[in-house]
């Protein structure tokens, strides 16, 4: 395709915005949302199950609960019939044992009665207070090793005075021989004249009967119904034998608290739900056990129909949620790549990003301003070193008058005094000082040329102090043809000689070495004059730490301020006026880095050393 003017058309790629993204990635979070209500549905559903298995157990509990109260009522009215008899009642108000055994056949003959034509009575019996008892059975004979006095069923009915009290399932071992399963109702017969007692009445129930009606309902496929009477003894259980042996256990306190109700399982049995319902006649509770697993009859196939969903839609979010949130955070991450380069100060990255939206856009914008950074900071360092080489070199040039015309008066003095040798030994250190600090205008020298030049330095000196002051130059020869910044001795032996040497009492000498280090090399100046305390040593070494912003300014502050500042020079005759070690550190940090510069050691009375630390540089340089 063409253009309008015949060349090829541009077609700009489609502006895709950031909002559109954002809209999609929403999209996919209504997807999770949907999969997520399905769940709560799943959820929703089988709490609705569960309501109505809650209630449809709670009627077939309050049926039993019925069925067995139904049941009792009527062995209670069997007990009141054979209580009314008027043969029981002459049996137990015989006065001797001859009157008892004739009138206990006739009981004998209701008893058997009652006992042929119910089936489910394992054993009904009549206890006098005076003594004998009588059974359905002729042959029937006490235990010897069961005392009736000590029964829980016959202390039961004399203490309830003419009420029917029902015991919790027991075996029954009141006749000689006999063994069984029952649960027994028991009441007092009382004398209606003289309203007293007059023995206990005792009917046992077979206890297949309660098996059989609470075996007849089924709760599913585990579930079953258990009573307890209302002290949480098992009336029957069809695992009764498990929970005698600590096999099982079930929640008895929790269903003894509870009149009508219907609650979960404790944490050792979640899945369980209760349903409890009171006999008021008896006191009995009615347990009805069902499995939360079971209220779906195809709650697994459910289960792994939704599992299979879920995990489809959650695994095909996933991989969309994936792919969108990559799209958007790749250049946002690039950029910050970039910003953090930028941060450590790397400003000749750029920002790769492609994309055709807001971020691609802020790329774009944040790649032209890391470029005007970049010049900008170019444009401030240049001008910033060219500033403070100026100042530096107009410092340096402040040594000269002062310095020239000291030592000429000096050179004058001699003359005068008729020295011939001493003014041309001065004069001649004097030229060669100004020599070397012309140097062709180079602010790099070697270090020869440096020893060379403190040394013209130190024969002035020494002429001028005499023997108050002596030297020696100890410079390894390997680092003399090493290239340095001119100048930066002589400051430091003239402080060494104006405030170490000079004020002491006696004569002092400078030793200048020099030697190879690991990092590079080393030079150092070491006097044994007055040196300095503690405090002055804190002070000068936190001036060298500082940066100023322009040397001329702090020194100039220093010597209006602090008169003690070790320094500065004193005395109007001394070369490096306004200079001093500061500018020696700031010299040698600007050309060579903040790894270099000086290092001060001192003691009160001992002398101070200063180190010199330089890197190690054969070729020659210039900045």
């Amino acid at each position: 395709m063409s253009g309008r003017n015949g060349g090829p058309l541009t077609v700009k790629p489609r502006f895709q915005s950031i909002q559109v993204t954002i809209a999609l990635a929403f999209t996919v979070l209504l997807v999770i949302v949907i999969v997520g209500a399905i769940l709560i549905a799943f959820g929703v559903t089988e709490e609705t199950v569960r309501i109505t298995s809650r209630r449809y157990t709670q009627l077939l509990v309050r049926q039993i609960a019925n069925n067995i109260e139904f049941y009792i009522d009527y062995m209670n009215s069997i007990s009141a019939f054979v209580e009314a008899d008027g043969s029981v009642r002459e049996y137990l108000g015989a006065a001797s044992d001859a009157e008892r055994e004739a009138a206990a056949e006739p009981v004998r003959s209701v008893l058997t009665v009652m006992t042929t034509t119910r089936n489910d009575i394992s054993l009904i019996g009549v206890f006098g207070y005076r003594g004998g008892f009588v059974t359905q059975d002729r042959e029937n004979a006490l235990n010897p090793v069961a005392d009736p006095l000590r029964q829980s069923w016959y202390t039961a009915a004399r203490e309830a005075r003419g009420g029917s009290v029902v015991s919790s399932s027991h075996i029954q071992n009141i006749i000689k021989g006999q063994y069984r399963w029952v649960i027994s109702l028991s009441r007092e017969i009382i004398d209606e004249e003289t309203g007293r007692g007059l023995g206990i009445l005792l009917v046992d129930l077979n206890f297949r009967i309660i098996d059989r009606i609470c075996s007849s309902i089924q709760l599913g496929e585990r579930g079953y119904i258990f009573v307890v009477d209302r002290r949480g003894d098992i009336v029957y259980h069809p695992q009764q034998q498990l929970l005698y042996g600590g096999l099982k256990t079930e929640n008895i306190r929790r269903i003894i608290d509870e009149t009508t109700g219907y609650f979960p399982g404790d944490d050792e049995d979640r899945d369980k739900f209760y349903s409890v319902e009171t006999m008021y006649s008896t006191g009995w509770k009615v347990v009805g056990v069902n499995y939360r697993s079971e209220f779906v009859e195809n709650r697994s196939a459910i289960r792994r129909s939704y599992t299979f969903w879920g995990l489809f839609f959650l695994i095909a979010s996933m991989a969309i949620s994936l792919f969108i949130s990559q799209r958007i955070s790749k250049p946002i991450k690039e950029l910050r790549r970039s910003m953090q380069a930028v941060e450590q100060g790397n400003f000749d990255i750029l920002a790769d990003i492609h994309s055709s939206n807001e971020i691609g856009e802020l790329g774009k914008d944040f790649n032209i301003m890391v470029g005007e950074i970049k010049e900008l900071l170019r444009r401030v360092t240049l001008e910033q070193e060219q500033k403070r080489k100026s100042e530096l070199k107009a410092l340096q040039m402040q040594i000269n008058p002062h310095f020239l015309y000291n030592t000429l008066d000096s050179v004058i003095w001699m003359a005068e005094g008729g020295k011939q040798a001493e003014v041309i030994a001065m004069s001649s250190a004097l030229a060669r000082l100004f020599r070397l600090s012309i140097s062709k205008g180079k602010e790099i020298i070697d270090v020869a040329s440096e020893i060379e030049h403190v040394k013209n330095y130190l024969t002035i000196q020494k002429i001028r102090y005499k023997d108050r002051l002596d030297y020696r130059i100890e410079v390894e020869e390997e680092i003399k043809s090493f290239q340095i910044v001119k100048i930066i001795l002589q400051p430091l032996v003239e402080n060494a000689i104006y405030h170490g040497i000079k004020n002491n009492s006696v004569a002092g000498t400078v030793v200048i070495s020099g030697c190879r280090t690991p990092t590079g090399m080393d030079l150092v100046v070491r006097d044994d004059g007055i040196g300095m305390n503690g405090a002055t040593l804190e002070k000068l070494r936190r001036k060298l730490r500082g940066s100023p912003d322009r040397i001329r300014g702090e020194n100039d502050e220093t010597t209006a301020e602090d008169p003690s500042d070790d320094t500065r020079d004193e005395g109007g005759d001394v070369p490096g006026s306004g200079v001093g070690v500061r500018n020696v550190d700031e010299r040698i940090k600007l050309y060579f880095g903040g790894d270099y510069g000086l290092e001060f050691e001192s003691r009160e009375d001992e002398g101070t050393t200063v180190f010199i630390h330089l890197p190690a540089i054969k070729k020659e340089f210039d900045r």
